[in-house]
């Protein structure tokens, strides 16, 4: 992945698809385990939505040779995620994720070009309607006729959303650490599709570019008195949070979070436990100084929940978003 550059990304393609891995499980060390060890491995699922555009060609065609190789993009990702460098940091599992489905696009994109050079350059004939030759007669119709039906995969366009959940990740959070990045190829201004000019290769000041990133460290249980009813004020209760960080990628807050995640649900689980409010508001707000103040952390959602407020309500809670610069107004 490249750090930060000026980069643009172009607008979405009239026609966007997209091919989709869910839940590949990835036993390696993507960061450090609960005790704090380095090098252990422990459970990690990824899930990748790979856009492009389009795959108009290849349903016309019902060619799959004008496709995106799902059955390729696994086994690339699962060997380039077992040959990597080891870093635990779960933003490199990501990367690794998101640039094996990039390549293969561009891959895929440059093979069908190919195709296409290979059919025009003899003359533009679309082969022979046959029963032994039909599908690939319709395949090179496919590229070469004008229309909807011609538009093969462009490698101009790729975006590839990545999930990974580490539901082990920390001893305090019981729903695990979660990681969402949105990688997209990014041009400098003056090799962006549409910018004039004599045309470029189609990697020219070409960048995979993190456009989004996303943290939630869920089901930190803690116990605390929190309520205005009589018996809520005798007993402490169970207590859900949730912790959430989003924003733009490949900045400083990314880092802060990923540096202070650990001291973070260790300091909030522990703080909760001596609190004593009668509205939740009023925690979720605690929770949120914590995380900002304390930690130095931009900005956080901070989801509580409690699950024994109603007895026919799994839970019930509040959910709110602040920032830094809130606290210190």
């Amino acid at each position: 992945m490249t750090t930060q550059l000026s980069v643009q990304t172009p607008p979405l393609p009239a026609v966007v698809d997209s091919v989709s891995l869910r839940s590949i499980h990835l036993p390696l060390p993507a960061a450090p385990d609960p005790w704090h060890r380095p090098g252990k491995p422990q459970p990690c699922t990824a899930s990748l939505k790979l856009s492009y555009s389009s795959a108009i060609a290849a349903a016309a065609a019902d060619d799959v040779s004008l496709s995106l190789d799902y059955g390729k993009l696994y086994r690339r990702l699962d060997e380039d995620i077992r040959t990597g460098d080891g870093k635990e940091d779960v933003r490199l599992i990501a990367a690794i994720v998101a640039n094996c489905g990039l390549k293969l696009l561009d891959e895929t994109s440059a093979g069908i070009r190919r195709m296409a050079h290979t059919q025009t350059g003899h003359g533009g004939r679309r082969g022979s309607a046959s029963s032994s030759a039909g599908s690939q007669a319709q395949a090179r119709a496919a590229l070469v006729t004008d229309g909807p039906a011609s538009e093969p995969i462009d490698g101009q366009f790729g975006q590839c959303e990545v999930w990974l959940h580490l539901p082990k990740a920390h001893l305090r959070a019981e729903e695990g650490v979660r990681y969402r990045s949105v990688t997209a190829w990014g041009y400098k201004p003056d090799s962006a599709p549409g910018a004039g000019g004599k045309a470029v290769a189609a990697d020219a000041g070409r960048y995979a570019v993190v456009v989004e990133e996303e943290f939630q460290i869920e089901g930190i249980k803690c116990y605390c008195i929190l309520g205005v009813n009589s018996h809520e004020r005798v007993e402490k209760q169970a207590v859900i949070v949730s912790l959430g960080f989003r924003g733009p990628g490949q900045l400083a807050w990314g880092e802060k979070v990923v540096g202070t995640w650990e001291g973070v649900t260790r300091g909030v689980a522990e703080q909760v436990e001596s609190t004593a409010f009668q509205t939740v508001e009023a925690l979720a707000t605690f929770i949120a100084r914590i995380v900002t103040v304390d930690f130095g952390n931009e900005r956080v959602t901070v989801k509580v929940e409690k699950p024994s407020a109603l007895a026919f309500v799994e839970r019930s809670g509040v959910e709110i978003t602040r920032s830094q610069a809130f606290f210190r107004s």
